[in-house]
């Protein structure tokens, strides 16, 4: 199913936060689409070979620990999720880890700090020791990871098929590479694709994939640009379009960029939505009503 573009305050709004299987206020948008697809090729082996477990790891204002939770809970499956960089007492205060536990997983506190590389490397330890399915962002790179981009890649069917820019919010560059393979696969034609990234610019990132899942390069595809946010990752950019919010961390700071760097009253602009953590409230309210 095709989310929808919108049209508000003169751009268009590629709407794949509205992927919301589980209902209003909980996790959506892109990566639970793909965390959905990777449990529905993979639930046999869990079962069967990884004692009916997965885990995960992440920053603890990541939705990733969130949407793997969700998706566990959908299916049956144990989840943990291993973290860095916080105390056992916040874990109740930081809203992705309330949310997290909310879904019935059991978070595991691995590091003193938040370096993604140990955090990793600890979850993978676990992995060993429970037997569990180890989830890394990107969640079927290592197993179906043609998958992961076709997901997004359907998505760009309906958006317009001429754009004078493309703003795209970007961490580890997966859905952004879904994204160029559907605007070559849709013959969409955009002038200018902009990749505000939160974290390191992913070029490399973005070859790689090309060259090893598809055997091909991003040359035969679309120019792009990457630009980084200068923003810490954690810092909030709160930004509502129609009285609607966007999430704070990538989309507003995609959007951050893009109302100080393009015209888009005079230029044809779209920006993708890739999906928004619940807030705090839509976290209280969904306790509260035991959504």
């Amino acid at each position: 199913m095709l989310t929808p573009v919108d049209y508000r305050e003169g751009i268009y709004w590629k709407r794949d936060d509205l992927f919301r299987p589980f209902g209003e206020y909980h996790v959506n948008g892109g990566k639970v689409r793909q965390a959905i697809q990777l449990f529905e090729t993979k639930i046999d082996e869990i079962r069967s070979r990884h004692n009916n477990g997965v885990i995960t790891a992440a920053s603890v204002h990541s939705p990733q620990s969130a949407n793997i939770g969700k998706v566990a809970q959908l299916y049956g499956v144990l989840c943990i999720a291993a973290v860095g960089g916080t105390k056992p007492e916040n874990l109740d205060k930081l809203p992705m880890m309330r949310l997290t536990q909310y879904y019935g997983a059991s978070i595991r506190i691995v590091a003193g700090h938040g370096m993604s590389p140990v955090i990793h490397a600890r979850m993978r330890d676990i992995a060993k020791e429970t037997g569990y399915l180890p989830i890394e962002m990107g969640e079927l790179m290592e197993t179906n990871p043609k998958e992961i981009f076709e997901t997004t890649a359907a998505q760009v069917e309906n958006i317009p098929d001429e754009l004078d820019n493309l703003i795209i919010p970007t961490g580890v560059a997966i859905q952004t590479t879904g994204i160029l393979i559907g605007l070559k696969r849709y013959k969409k034609k955009v002038k200018r694709i902009v990749c505000v990234c939160v974290g390191p610019t992913r070029e490399k990132k973005i070859h790689g994939y090309f060259k090893d899942v598809y055997g091909d390069i991003t040359e035969n595809y679309h120019p792009f640009e990457m630009v980084a946010h200068p923003a810490p990752y954690a810092k909030s950019f709160h930004f509502k379009i129609e009285g609607e919010y966007m999430d704070d961390i990538y989309e507003g700071k995609a959007y951050d960029w893009l109302v100080k760097n393009i015209d888009y009253k005079k230029e044809k602009t779209m920006m993708w939505l890739v999906g928004k953590r619940p807030r705090p409230e839509d976290i209280n309210y969904m306790m509260e009503h035991k959504l």
